[in-house]
């Protein structure tokens, strides 16, 4: 006797596959953090799938996130400082069972190894003259030469972009 329903195995490997390409574009999107104190940005994006700004606009602090189809923009100050009316209750006995529980510094550190530096930029200037022309020597020096500016027009700066895959600090905690 023929079944009347269709064989349930092709649709379960295509799921299955599907599934497995997910985790696979997940593992190996990459991560970038970037800060920037020229335009005060500070950036989380996990490209193709979602990003987290935080910048200075209009003298306000704003948070955007973006995460696939959605996205959003809160006032920083705002969100902080919320009416307490509005938050929860913590359950103190969940909280002392969790002060037990840390991540080893050595399994921490063998994730933070696995960050690369893509580029970073650093100017600098002290207010004094003195001190900057004792400094600039490191304008010239061939490790910081295209990174650090020492000036004597009182420019600082920051702009730091790091990257890093999940997979990379996957297997650092694991190993």
């Amino acid at each position: 006797m023929p079944s009347v329903y269709p064989s349930i195995l092709p649709m379960l490997w295509i799921f299955l596959l599907l599934i497995i390409l997910l985790l696979v574009w997940i593992l190996l999107s990459p991560l970038v953090f970037g800060i920037d104190t020229r335009v005060p940005v500070i950036m989380i994006q996990w490209k193709s799938i979602g990003n987290a700004t935080l910048f200075y606009e209009d003298e306000v602090w704003w948070l955007k996130i973006r995460v696939l189809f959605f996205s959003k923009k809160w006032n920083l100050v705002q969100m902080i400082f919320a009416d307490s009316k509005k938050r929860k209750k913590k359950n103190l006995s969940r909280e002392k069972k969790d002060k037990g529980k840390s991540m080893p510094v050595l399994k921490l550190f063998k994730i933070f190894k696995t960050f690369q530096i893509v580029h970073w930029e650093i100017a600098f200037s002290s207010g004094d003259n003195t001190r900057n022309a004792w400094l600039y020597w490191l304008n010239f020096f061939p490790l910081t030469r295209q990174h650090v500016h020492i000036n004597f027009v009182d420019e600082n700066y920051l702009v730091l972009v790091i990257k890093n895959k999940v997979w990379r600090m996957a297997y650092a905690f694991i190993k």
